[in-house]
């Protein structure tokens, strides 16, 4: 897997280190997750995206507090990134999402950000081949919480209520969510994203400058040639081998390790170094798609047949376990 930066992980050890709970330290959090405290204190460190995640998590659990990934999200200071830089010297906030689609593989080429809904009111949401949204749902608000947040800085004052769209059963977290974002949270999504006010892409920006992005959007070409063309890691390409085969019968982890030109020893060893593992990548596939046919005009029955489930009752179980919701609760909130 691309590593990423480790300034987003950095920012969450400072903020757990202020947390008065923190009874364990963030260095045993790391040592958890396989990241060395070394690897923070590097200006320049980069740690796989799986290992963020998982830290996130486990910060939550140490604390015993779900919202503290969200509120360290909240307290994300203004990035001194090409995408920072390029997003002030925008012409609006619409411009800095278009060019957040480009240029955020600098930063992270396993996250993207995707334009859903209407250009009168948009809504920009974090989706990645890696990270399934209910394997890390304490990360995926650390990161769309940090979205609002950064949103706000670069529209600055006058730009309108934001909202904010989780995948989240649970809507006691969520009412605690608006509350510490002053903005509606609202669970049972299909998408982790914020929604912009009415109009909000073409609000302007004040710190426009025309000859500043010019230099910067050169800038960025340059670096993005620089990078290398093929970026995908092992378990993008396990995922997308195993979606290939859905719906239908799924691959078997020794079939994946063939078709991938390796021993299933060596396919196991592989993704373990980019923290995951081929179960959790094939129920990654699995409920990403169940998803999208639940809220079509597919039975629950129909759905579990295609995803290679033995019966209705085995995957509703499944579904249940990675999205805290029954496939019938799912397709309800989404009708």
């Amino acid at each position: 897997m691309t590593r990423i930066s480790a300034y987003r992980l950095r920012h969450a050890a400072q903020v757990y280190g202020r947390e008065p709970n923190a009874a364990l330290g963030f260095d045993k959090i790391l040592e958890a997750v396989g990241v060395s405290v070394d690897e923070l204190s590097n200006a320049t460190a980069r740690i796989d995206l799986q290992r963020e995640a998982a830290a996130l998590e486990t910060a939550c659990e140490a604390l015993e507090d779900p919202t503290f990934a969200a509120r360290a999200g909240l307290a994300s200071p203004g990035a001194k990134t090409l995408l920072a830089y390029l997003a002030q010297a925008s012409d609006n906030i619409g411009q800095v999402f278009r060019f957040a689609q480009k240029y955020y593989a600098l930063e992270d080429p396993d996250l993207r950000f995707d334009l859903d809904g209407s250009e009168a009111e948009p809504t920009i949401c974090l989706s990645s081949d890696i990270l399934s949204a209910h394997q890390f749902p304490r990360h995926r608000e650390f990161l769309v919480f940090g979205l609002l947040k950064r949103t706000e800085q670069i529209a600055g004052d006058g730009f309108g209520k934001m909202s904010v769209m989780l995948e989240c059963e649970d809507t006691e977290h969520c009412a605690r969510l608006s509350e510490l974002a002053d903005c509606e949270v609202t669970g049972v999504q299909s998408i982790n994203g914020v929604r912009l006010p009415t109009g909000g892409f073409e609000f302007q920006i004040a710190t426009s400058d025309t000859a500043l992005r010019e230099h910067l959007l050169k800038h960025g070409e340059e670096r993005l040639n620089q990078l290398p063309q093929n970026r995908t890691g092992l378990s993008a390409k396990v995922i997308k081998l195993v979606r290939s085969r859905l719906p239908g019968s799924l691959p078997s982890g020794d079939e994946v390790a063939k078709e991938l030109c390796m021993t299933r020893r060596t396919l196991t060893r592989k993704l373990s170094e980019e923290g995951t593992n081929f179960k959790s990548l094939v129920e990654s596939a699995r409920c990403d798609l169940a998803k999208r046919l639940l809220v079509g005009t597919d039975s629950i029955a129909q759905v579990a047949f295609l995803l290679d489930f033995a019966d209705q009752a085995a995957f509703s179980v499944a579904f249940k376990r990675w999205t805290g919701a029954t496939p019938a609760v799912f397709r309800k909130a989404k009708s």
